[in-house]
């Protein structure tokens, strides 16, 4: 008897985690006003008609591993946006996967305009996106005292969760593909100085460091190629960037997250 109850164990937490559901952010004082009111990505052109409803997974969009893509979130009376998408399928959006945070607002709405990236080493498929519109915070910074985090506890606002197709890498990172070895870096996270160490036979030619709305924080060429380099964020502001290294083999985006 115990070994068929030994059997059946394993079965019951796989049918377990199949059913696991994503966390979802809590707003008691209710969306109204203060909620994604439209989203435009790729072919994703979305319009809120009721705030109460977060799950529109059955919407999509593809976007090209590696390549900033425009989006455009219109919410409600000072809002912030908040992106983020589970890259690695866990269940999970972690804040290595936040794709974008800000806040500005307005009365009544505000429009954010910026890019997306999604690293150029993730695999073709699937993956939700959540999109937060959090009342008087940029969903993200754990010094908002309105509340932060894709599963955080909110005065006001509402999220909405879509699907992103993610396709194939660019050319330029297919050929980075071809050399000895990756890129590697290390502290991530960081609070300031991190390295990048690639291989010998394709030795970094250029470093661009990037925020996740594309804006361009670093720039910084090798006279003589080096396989390994020291970059200092400390100057930079708290978040995560992209990190793209070139060499003559082709490119390849890293991403970080300074603390």
């Amino acid at each position: 008897m115990k070994k068929r109850y030994a059997l059946l164990l394993p079965v019951l937490f796989a049918a377990f985690a199949s059913t696991a559901q994503y966390c979802s952010p809590t707003f008691p004082n209710g969306c109204f006003s203060w909620s994604n009111l439209s989203i435009s990505l790729g072919t994703l052109n979305w319009n809120n008609t009721d705030c109460t409803i977060s799950d529109y997974t059955g919407l999509s969009t593809t976007v090209t591993a590696g390549v900033p893509t425009p989006m455009t979130v219109v919410n409600g009376t000072w809002t912030g946006c908040a992106v983020w998408v589970d890259l690695d399928n866990d269940g999970t959006f972690q804040d290595s996967e936040n794709l974008h945070y800000e806040y500005v607002g307005g009365s009544p709405s505000y429009t954010y305009s910026f890019n997306i990236t999604v690293p150029a080493n993730t695999p073709s498929g699937a993956y939700r996106m959540r999109v937060i519109a959090p009342w008087g915070s940029d969903g993200f910074l754990t010094t908002n005292t309105n509340g932060y985090g894709p599963c955080g506890a909110y005065q006001y606002g509402n999220f909405n969760d879509f699907t992103l197709n993610v396709s194939g890498t660019t050319a330029v990172a297919e050929a980075s593909a071809g050399a000895t070895a990756p890129v590697l870096l290390s502290a991530n996270p960081t609070n300031g100085l991190i390295a990048l160490q690639a291989s010998a036979a394709a030795p970094l030619q250029r470093v661009i460091v990037r925020s996740m709305d594309g804006r361009e924080v670093q720039d910084q060429a090798f006279a003589a190629n080096m396989d390994r380099v020291q970059l200092d964020l400390s100057a930079v502001a708290e978040g995560a960037y992209v990190i793209e290294c070139i060499s003559g083999a082709g490119s390849s985006s890293l991403r970080v997250v300074k603390e």
